[in-house]
């Protein structure tokens, strides 16, 4: 297993359901299942990630240090929607218990932080 883009540490192989941001988390495995969400790939300054319908009305909630932006009010995070995820399912993938984030997400962070530095 890789190690954390973000803080280095070691990274332990868990089920996922398909959002970026939630999809380590075991109530989210299970509405999975269950087929409570909806997933969309989405785009955003050219790079891609994908959301359930809770993670995308709540995307804009990050502060701007998170993404490596300047601290101030809230931005406007411009999400393009590229398509639904159809019959979306578990996967397994890296989790980073200091981050707790999957390493999908810890990539897309860390690419928007690089970008954002530039």
């Amino acid at each position: 297993m890789i190690n954390c883009s973000i803080c280095s540490s070691r990274l332990e192989a868990i089920d996922v359901a398909p959002c970026f941001d939630c999809g380590h988390a075991p109530a989210e495995l299970q509405e999975c299942l269950r087929g409570e969400h909806e997933y969309h790939l989405f785009r955003i300054r050219g790079q891609e990630i994908v959301l359930c319908d809770f993670c995308d009305a709540d995307f804009g909630s990050y502060l701007p240090g998170f993404w490596g932006l300047p601290a101030g009010r809230l931005p406007d995070y411009p999400l393009e929607l590229v398509s639904k995820v159809e019959n979306p399912q578990l996967a397994q993938e890296g989790y980073c218990a200091a981050c707790q984030h999957r390493l999908a997400f810890l990539l897309f962070r860390r690419r928007a932080v690089d970008y954002n530095a530039a």
